[in-house]
């Protein structure tokens, strides 16, 4: 955490302080957690217009957070417009899924994994995805696969495993 607050008051980036309000919200510190989040917005907000933002975050704060699933595709619609990285695929695709079209975001993740990059929140992000759309085997690799990685992002892998019946979880 202090890392975290360091790295935000060195460099006081919106998407810096997105990260630190997700591990006040993750630690426990709630009312922190939700100044930083509210902070966070706002400066998000400002920078929106430019091509240099914290956007993807910005969904995902809408999409996991503030659970404002409409905002969330808003901004993504908007941001894929502009770009079409691993990253804002995972985002829009995670917008698209938070708003219950999950066709189309199960082709975004899908073109987004065959990059080839291993990341444990877009295989989390693939395999709630895929279990949406009825592929429980692909939801078992992918959030597999995001355990294995045994990073921040694996723990909701590891828990959304947990909650399949019989699914074996390793890491």
């Amino acid at each position: 955490m202090d890392l975290l607050q360091q790295r935000y008051q060195a460099a006081p980036h919106a998407e810096n302080l997105y990260d630190l309000a997700e591990a006040l919200q993750l630690a426990g510190r709630t009312d922190e957690a939700q100044r930083a989040f509210a902070d966070f917005e706002t400066k998000s907000l400002l920078e929106s217009h430019k091509k240099d933002n914290s956007s993807r975050e910005l969904i995902f704060y809408y999409a996991d957070y503030a659970h404002l699933p409409a905002k969330a595709l808003e901004v993504a619609q908007q941001e894929y417009s502009w770009r079409h990285d691993v990253y804002t695929l995972d985002a829009y695709a995670w917008a698209l899924h938070v708003n219950g079209r999950d066709d189309e975001a199960r082709k975004q993740i899908e073109t987004a994994l065959q990059v080839g990059i291993q990341d444990a929140k877009l295989f989390r992000h693939a395999g709630e995805i895929a279990l949406k759309t009825g592929d429980r085997a692909a939801a078992e690799r992918y959030l597999q696969r995001s355990a294995e990685l045994n990073t921040l992002g694996s723990e909701q892998a590891v828990a959304a495993l947990s909650a399949l019946p019989s699914a074996a979880v390793q890491r």
